[in-house]
């Protein structure tokens, strides 16, 4: 059985949660950057606030389950960052998150969406199954690509 959820945009008062879910993901699978994540946090800091209006919450029961964020690079959204805590995933919120990012750039107009994923990061297959297609490899990250189109949109 799912929980019930909801997704919505964040509030300033969520980078707290943001902060949270990416220690974990470097502490998770890519712990050896954490000495470099963590030296770099006025960058996240910085990234996760202009970011803000295209940031998304899950709720569960009205507590903060996860979140995504994507960025605008040159033509395209970048999915900058999704994230479920580990005790709620199974249920769907990933799906749900990555299904509003792709919701949410089409309604600002991008067409092509694509991301970038540690191989090893079982997150890939979400991408994958949702119509994300591998595009290439560099700097240890398989990239993809996603085409939305007014179909692929609703």
């Amino acid at each position: 059985m799912t929980t019930p959820s909801t997704i919505r945009r964040a509030h300033p008062t969520d980078l707290p949660t943001i902060y949270a879910g990416e220690l974990d993901y470097i502490r998770q699978i890519e712990p050896q950057q954490e000495a470099r994540w963590s030296g770099a946090l006025y960058w996240h800091i910085k990234q996760w606030a202009s970011d803000l209006d295209r940031m998304f919450i899950a709720e569960c029961n009205g507590e903060a389950a996860g979140y995504c964020f994507w960025e605008v690079h040159a033509d395209a959204a970048v999915l900058a960052s999704i994230y479920v805590q580990r005790e709620k995933r199974g249920a769907g919120l990933g799906k749900q998150l990555l299904a509003e990012f792709i919701r949410d750039a089409h309604a600002q107009g991008f067409t092509t969406l694509t991301l970038g994923v540690k191989p090893d990061n079982p997150a890939r297959l979400l991408y994958e199954r949702a119509g994300f297609i591998y595009t290439h490899e560099t700097g240890g990250y398989r990239h993809y690509a996603y085409q939305v189109d007014d179909r692929t949109a609703a």
